[in-house]
């Protein structure tokens, strides 16, 4: 079975594939700001969808563990060239699939935290 933070990317790009949105977390059909969690939420950010899916697992499953999502992020961390999601994702030539293909590419590049932590602190 994939690890939490691998199926955080995966679930994400899930979400963006359904509808992708910039200026917000999140947007009903209307189109109006929503939170990402909120059941009227038919598109998502990048990072609107992490929130949505993160919140989504805390009900079902708990937390996810700090590690898996930490090896989430740093997997998205090198691919992504500005330390913020938001600002990735609402510059205004970013595209849907840009989205897409950045989460494929987490997805692949993703560590296992165990193996993250051997790989870093060397």
């Amino acid at each position: 079975m994939d690890s939490r933070g691998r199926q955080l990317l995966q679930d994400t790009r899930r979400h963006i594939a359904e509808s992708w949105c910039r200026g917000a977390d999140a947007r009903n059909a209307h189109g109006f700001e929503v939170d990402p969690w909120d059941e009227d939420a038919v598109s998502w950010s990048l990072l609107g969808a992490m929130v949505a899916v993160l919140e989504e697992e805390a009900r079902v499953w708990g937390e996810i563990p700090l590690d898996d999502l930490a090896a989430a992020m740093y997997a998205l961390s090198g691919l992504i060239a500005t330390e913020s999601l938001a600002e990735w994702n609402d510059d205004p030539q970013q595209t849907q699939e840009a989205v897409l293909a950045v989460l494929d590419r987490a997805a692949l590049a993703y560590v296992e935290p165990e193996l993250l932590v051997q790989v870093s602190s060397n």
